[in-house]
Order: structure tokens, then C-alpha cells, then sequence
């Protein structure tokens, strides 16, 4: 088991260690390169747009929308 842990601790010594071949700065891009998906979001297609612009519409129209659906108060101050 000390075995096995000494050569962990070499080879992450030997990565990222001051004497490792890989320079510090190098590791943020790694990093970031990681992340990507998490940092960026991702883009859109014109087809869900299309898709949500229609949606949209649909409860704008039917009056589903935020604010679009009346309470049963509001029916009643109308009668």
C-alpha cells in the first residue's frame, strides 16, 4: 500500500509539481477548457427559437401567458 501511494506522489509531483515539464499557466487552460460547457452556455438553435417564439404566442393568444389567466374573482366582478 506505501508502494502504491509513493508512486501516486511521484507522478502527481512529476504533473504538478515546480519541477513538473507542464507550466503552471498551462493548467488553466486545462481547466478552463473543462469547464467550457459550464462558463459558456450553449447556443441555441434557430429551431428552438422558432419553437419558443411560437410558444409564446400560443399563450399570448389563448391567454395562458404570465398574468393571462383569470382568477375566479375576476369572473365574479364581471357577472
Amino acid at each position: 500500500m506505501d508502494q502504491i501511494m509513493d508512486n501516486a506522489y511521484a507522478v502527481t509531483s512529476n504533473v504538478f509539481g515546480p519541477e513538473s515539464g507542464i507550466p503552471w499557466w498551462a493548467w488553466l487552460f486545462v481547466v478552463a477548457a473543462i469547464m467550457f460547457k459550464m462558463l459558456v452556455p450553449e447556443p441555441t438553435t434557430a429551431r428552438d427559437r422558432a419553437a419558443e417564439r411560437d410558444q409564446m404566442m400560443l399563450d399570448e393568444l389563448l391567454g395562458g401567458g404570465p398574468g393571462g389567466k383569470k382568477g375566479k374573482k375576476d369572473k365574479k366582478r364581471k357577472k
